[in-house]
């Protein structure tokens, strides 16, 4: 599927080798007259880009206009100059002797055992750079005119005699493109007997070198179209190679299996091998070694269905020594037959090309070598850089897969410590067995409808009784089924997930609770949301402070703590509250949710996520006017559930504001186990963040606590119970609560003031 989403919709021209042989451009040059024959043989060069063929017309035509009996030509390949790996390639090659106008195999070629010349793929032909005449005018750029090629000390006539060809004259020139740079070699041998003795003239090297102009222009166009062939094959494989890769990604071994079948295919070689860096070493050594052996020419066969993948044996030590010194230096190391000790290369290794692996942060964590090519020739350039980009992508699909590895093992370590808190967090049978014997107390006994109900009037067990005595009278445990041991143990569980922490603990939660309850119930309020909306917002009541460790959300921030990392900076404490509760309620046997509807259920939990992290302030300043201007206006319709979710977060702020509305000695109480919790907050950021607290929480500054009070009431919490006063006068309780105990700070600062005044006319 992937190869046709990738297929070129670019068709490039590709024109047949000509039609005419040499006998019928002889003819056609006889017919032409010289002049119209070069115009016509240029032409046809011209438009023709591919270079297997354009080399074949060339030599047809070199042969025909310069009236010889045979020519060659060949292209330089290879990197730059100064590189051992150049060389002369020809793209046609046809081995006849004497018969004229054949392409004639050029002195410089080396010939194997049986006396043949060495070719490639393709028929190729390659002669060494430097070698012969031919690799002469390569090196040189210079034009060779021999009238007797024997008594040329460059001219080796052992082909001649292998081939029974007797070579006489011989004119040979660089080929160069627009840069001047030498890109290809022709010759041209034997000049016509009858045409001035046999020997090459000035005219001649002048027409050699005119049409050789034109060669060169077409020689640039026809490597650009096969370069460009090249680009796009290699850009799908290796697309092929990232789709390959990113696949499967949960199994290092079958991900390195992978790399091998296709550096095989991509290189077309024998063998791959990568070896992985052991990390836990201190000097380079290898955790796992891969290699996968193919038959010669049977690459694909093989691959699917003989693979052989081996870890920590038959990997040779040449070839590990080899990875080490990859990895130590991370350079790049492409070997030939010529290069390699005479013990490997009768091992059967004959070329090599080893690179580095490395991850994202480019630390090598492998070595990936190819073996031998199917063609028998050395790693070139094009392969050297094919191969990069190839250990690139490899290095990232290995470095994925070894994440991946360490994510899962993370995620298993994660479910064991969940396990183990879940554990000790959870209610144990014992304890609920306990409270489950326990008289459920009447809400009215324990003072529960009251707004002025005493926050530190109850213990721990009688806070559980009063709690499961609300569910109750709010009619949530009968219209949703709770059954009974499922609701102690999730109170007992959510009150053992509080910290014990100076203010935001079990207490504090069972307070604002109560509060919601007391509007709900005592202020007649309760009918004003449906019944899961009542259930989502009791229930968030108790756990929207949920394992609360006595910091805000600025301290979060400030400390960058993984609470950040994982739910960003807005509403971060909030988030985790919510979480927590989803968390508990996921446990077995504390899913109080469980009767309900997959809908009912949906509905719920959004309400219990809005009432959560409607507690937060930032989301109360950012709420509140748009509450205050709509209880001004009088135009509010709670039956519109944009207008109800808004006034939800109004109430469940004013439930965990409601100290400031209690009772004063409640209200003092309370207010100084908060100045606790934040001048511990305060604390910890002067000694450990170096960072100077604001003055709520700097512990230099408690005898501003009175100052500070008045300031949060009259500020925060005054405007919220005045707007809810006025929307239901039940809720001015809250408003005279709040107003009172501003009065008493007021008369704390006076006294204060007094004392000071005293302190310093003493």
């Amino acid at each position: 599927m992937l190869s046709l989403l990738i297929d070129s919709k670019v068709r490039l021209p590709r024109w047949p080798v000509s039609a005419h042989n040499v006998d019928t451009k002889r003819d056609l040059r006889h017919a032409q007259g010289e002049r119209d024959f070069f115009l016509t043989v240029v032409r046809d060069i011209a438009t023709d880009l591919d270079l297997k063929s354009l080399s074949q017309k060339i030599v047809d035509d070199l042969t025909v206009l310069l009236d010889c009996d045979a020519g060659s030509l060949f292209l330089v390949d290879g990197p730059p100059r100064g590189s051992r790996r150049r060389c002369l390639v020809s793209k046609v090659f046809d081995v006849h002797s004497g018969a004229r106008g054949q392409f004639l195999l050029p002195d410089g070629v080396q010939c194997d055992a049986a006396g043949g010349p060495t070719t490639g793929t393709d028929n190729e032909v390659r002669i060494p750079w430097g070698v012969g005449i031919l690799g002469h005018v390569a090196s040189t750029g210079e034009t060779v005119n021999l009238d007797v090629a024997c008594e040329d000390p460059r001219f080796d006539d052992e082909v001649d005699r292998i081939m029974g060809y007797y070579t006489s004259s011989l004119l040979c020139m660089p080929v160069k493109n627009s840069y001047e740079e030498i890109i290809a070699v022709a010759q041209v041998n034997n000049k016509n007997p009858d045409k001035d003795d046999g020997h090459f003239t000035s005219m001649d090297e002048k027409l050699f070198e005119t049409y050789l102009q034109f060669v060169g222009i077409a020689i640039t166009n026809a490597q650009i179209v096969e370069d460009s062939r090249a680009e796009y094959d290699r850009n799908r494989n290796l697309l092929e190679v990232v789709h390959d890769l990113f696949e499967e990604q949960t199994s290092i071994d079958k991900v390195i299996m992978k790399i091998m079948q296709r550096a095989q295919r991509l290189l077309k070689c024998e063998r791959a091998a990568v070896l992985l860096v052991d990390e836990s070493c201190d000097s380079t050594s290898f955790s796992k070694l891969f290699d996968l052996n193919s038959p010669k020419h049977n690459i694909k066969n093989n691959v699917k269905n003989s693979r052989q993948k081996v870890e920590g044996e038959n990997v040779s030590r040449y070839l590990e020594s080899l990875a080490e010194r990859v990895a130590c230096s991370g350079e790049v190391l492409n070997i030939n037959e010529h290069e390699c000790s005479e013990g490997i290369v009768d091992s059967g290794i004959n070329s090599l090309l080893a690179m580095p692996i490395r991850n994202k942060n480019d630390q090598i964590i492998g070595v990936a070598s190819i073996i031998n090519k199917l063609n028998s020739s050395p790693f070139d350039d094009y392969d050297e850089q094919l191969f990069e980009a190839f250990t690139i992508f490899c290095g990232l699909g290995i470095h994925n897969t070894l994440m991946y590895s360490e994510v899962e093992k993370a995620m298993a370590r994660q479910k064991v410590s969940i396990e183990v808190l879940s554990y000790h967090a959870t209610a144990s049978n014992k304890e609920v067995e306990r409270i489950l014997g326990m008289p459920v107390p009447a809400a009215d006994s324990l003072n529960l409808y009251s707004l002025t109900f005493d926050d530190f009037s109850l213990n721990d067990d009688e806070m559980l009784m009063a709690a499961v005595s609300m569910f109750l009278e709010l009619g949530l445990v009968k219209t949703f089924n709770i059954e009974k041991e499922t609701l102690y143990r999730f109170l007992i569980t959510v009150k053992r997930n509080y910290r014990d922490v100076p203010y935001h603990n079990w207490r504090h939660a069972f307070n604002v609770a109560q509060v919601m309850f007391a509007i709900m119930m005592g202020c007649d309020m309760k009918n004003t949301f449906s019944d899961l909306e009542v259930l989502g917002m009791f229930v968030g009541c108790l756990c929207h402070d949920l394992d609360h460790r006595g910091t805000n959300n600025s301290f979060q921030e400030k400390a960058r703590s993984a609470l950040v990392l994982l739910y960003g900076t807005t509403n971060t404490m909030e988030h985790h509250h919510f979480n927590h509760a989803v968390m508990i309620l996921s446990s077995e046997n504390l899913n109080i949710f469980s009767s309900l509807s997959a809908e009912s259920f949906s509905t719920v939990m959004k309400v219990l996520k809005h009432s959560i992290l409607a507690t937060d302030l930032s989301m109360y300043f950012q709420l509140r006017n748009k509450f205050f201007r709509l209880i001004e206006s009088k135009e509010y319709s709670w039956d519109e559930e944009s207008q109800r979710y808004l006034l939800m977060a109004m109430l469940m702020t004013s439930s965990d504001l409601a100290a400031s509305t209690k009772q004063w000695h409640v209200q003092k109480r309370a207010a100084r186990l908060v100045t606790d919790e934040f001048i511990e907050q305060g604390d910890k950021e002067r000694f450990e963040l170096k960072i100077q607290p604001q003055a709520l929480m700097d512990r230099e500054r408690q005898h501003e606590l009175p100052q500070l009070q008045i300031r949060w009431i009259a500020d925060i919490c005054l405007p919220l119970y005045q707007a809810l006063g006025q929307m239901n006068p039940k809720l001015n309780v809250m408003k005279e609560g709040a107003l009172n105990n501003m009065h008493q700070w007021s008369k704390l600062v006076d006294e204060n003031y007094k004392n000071l005044n005293g302190e310093q006319n003493n």
